[in-house]
């Protein structure tokens, strides 16, 4: 597969990362990545049968041999690696005096080491060709505050600070590095932990109380993905973008 252009992305199992990897796929290979393999492969068939083309990988983001052996197989199977989305996340809630050192300490794992490690593991494929683009998944959560998700605005924030360094560091070799922060997103991630009628609340709740009246849909953030992966974008660089159904707007 060397004369394509390969896409990594993580947490393509579900939501967004999936959406996003459905999307790409139109004019990439997809490497799908997961630590949910059986989801990996539904993503990749999703594909296929749309006439695209992809590769389901398990991995775990937040272990660095994980990771090694994710990037080893592609190397073997795929080959370089073009552009990258990292989206994999877990979200747990909590308020600050009641989190768990553990959930604390999964939370910035998946987020922020998952997303440095995945950048390492593919800026020397980049640097090698002169060029590439990399989006981080962060969130609206990175720079506004509601209570309840210390522990997930917190990674989130560190994502976004994560992606203006690379973006500085890795410009000069061609490679442009964004994040994207969705606001509120049906997503199974936003439904997990909640009782149905927990769900339908969150759901009139946002619809109330956003400009735009509804939940965003995974195909609106892939969009935006999309174009940040682009030679459309080649003139952006280090920022945060945010679909968000103008949830928050600066």
């Amino acid at each position: 597969m060397t004369d394509t252009q390969n896409i990594l992305i993580t947490g393509a199992a579900s939501g967004i990362g999936r959406a996003s990897a459905k999307r790409m796929a139109e004019t990439m290979h997809v490497v799908v990545a997961d630590r949910d393999a059986d989801g990996a492969a539904e993503t990749v068939a999703m594909i296929a049968a749309a006439g695209g083309s992809a590769t389901a990988v398990e991995v775990d983001v937040s272990d660095s041999a994980s990771v090694r052996a994710m990037k080893d197989r592609v190397d073997k199977d795929v080959g370089p690696i073009h552009k990258a989305f990292f989206a994999a996340g877990i979200f747990i809630r909590g308020v600050v005096g009641e989190i768990p050192e553990d959930d604390w300490d999964r939370m910035i794992d998946i987020h922020v080491k998952g997303t440095f490690l995945g950048c390492q593991a593919v800026l020397p494929d980049m640097c090698a060709a002169g060029k590439g683009a990399i989006v981080n998944m962060s969130s609206d959560f990175a720079v506004m505050a509601v209570p309840g998700a210390a522990a997930y605005m917190a990674a989130k924030a560190a994502i976004y600070s994560l992606t203006k360094s690379l973006a500085l560091e890795f410009a000069p070799q061609g490679i442009r590095v964004n994040a994207l922060g969705p606001g509120p997103i049906d997503t199974p991630i936003l439904k997990s932990g909640r009782t149905e009628a927990e769900w339908q609340a969150v759901r009139k709740l946002h619809g109330d109380n956003l400009p735009i009246g509804r939940l965003g849909q995974p195909e609106e953030v892939a969009s935006v993905l999309n174009f940040l992966l682009s030679d459309r974008a080649s003139y952006i660089t280090g920022q945060i973008i945010h679909p968000n159904g103008g949830q928050l707007m600066w």
